[in-house]
């Protein structure tokens, strides 16, 4: 799918924000990382969507992940690189979560082992253009 430009909204949150929400719209009573809510169902989302949805960051949660490396190892063994090569900062983990929502907005899910694989390809997929643009925009330009 290839979106041209749709809204969305991204709210960073707090650990007991983010456990109201998995509560209320989920039946889980704890804290998550990362919450989506699609303003489609996958079936029917439009071709050239103006609006995705929301997706909610809890910062604390995230905070934790980066500790934990778990995602960092989780990109680095797809990359095949060793997981120090690898920068990963709150701001890398919040990247990381940001397109871990937008790709439930726009449909994919991991609850089966098919679906969990090919939503991590398409994690790593975005993820890494996500952070070459960034990086590229970020460059210093040349005198």
């Amino acid at each position: 799918m290839e979106l041209r430009d749709p809204e969305l909204s991204v709210v960073l949150t707090d650990d007991d924000e983010i456990r109201q929400l998995n509560r209320q719209w989920r039946g889980e009573d704890h804290a998550t990382d990362v919450l989506s809510f699609p303003l489609y169902e996958a079936d029917e989302l439009p071709e050239d969507p103006v609006a995705l949805g929301d997706i909610i960051i809890s910062l604390p949660y995230a905070e934790r992940l980066v500790a934990s490396e778990e995602h960092r190892h989780r990109l680095a063994e797809a990359a095949g690189v060793d997981p120090s090569e690898l920068r990963w900062t709150l701001v890398d983990e919040v990247s990381f979560l940001f397109v871990h929502g937008l790709l439930h907005l726009i449909g994919h899910d991991h609850a089966e082992p098919e679906e969990e694989a090919v939503m991590r390809a398409e994690e790593r997929r975005v993820f890494e253009l996500m952070t070459s643009a960034l990086e590229t925009s970020t460059a210093p330009s040349s005198p």
